[in-house]
């Protein structure tokens, strides 16, 4: 009974170390200072668990089209490219300035998402980073049209480079 007591104890105590430090404002949450390693990895267990419970599981309904991927990969370039880069080329300025930055989206942890967590990425966007939610400004086809160029980045035609502005 006496070792469940302890770790029990455990949690607490570090709960009530996390607050007096964070209450005391001795951890830095300016966007000059990237964040470490305990609170990158925070941040993502909680995105993850966050994105698994609201995103709904489904399949893009437009992932065979052609013309979707297309529509899509002109909305990227208008819309991500910028942040994101793609392959090829890097984001701007004002994209590799975000903190914490956009991820690339030919990266297996980003690709690995299914396509109902995407079009859930695409529509809400993610709080306290630069990523918009897209679903309140752009038709649930156009975000499923993004999805669909998003599954096309690692593979990108000559052409789709070109349409993009990344060909070297």
């Amino acid at each position: 009974m006496r070792t469940i007591g302890k770790l029990l104890l455990l949690p607490a105590v570090g709960a009530v170390c996390a607050g007096i430090l964070l209450t005391a404002g001795l951890v830095d949450f300016s966007a000059a200072t990237p964040p470490g390693r305990v609170e990158q990895r925070l941040a993502t267990f909680a995105l993850d668990r966050s994105i698994e419970r609201h995103a709904r599981r489904m399949a893009n309904p437009l992932a065979r089209s052609p013309g979707a991927a297309a529509a899509g990969l002109a909305l990227f370039r208008t819309h991500c490219v910028a942040c994101h880069g793609a392959p090829g080329v890097d984001p701007t300025e004002a994209g590799a300035s975000l903190n914490p930055p956009a991820p690339g989206l030919t990266l297996a942890r980003v690709q690995a998402r299914s396509d109902g967590q995407l079009k859930w990425i695409v529509s809400n966007g993610i709080r306290m980073t630069g990523m918009p939610a897209f679903g309140a400004s752009r038709s649930e086809e156009e975000v499923w049209q993004l999805v669909a160029a998003l599954r096309r980045l690692p593979r990108l035609s000559p052409e789709e480079r070109h349409m993009l502005g990344t060909e070297r």
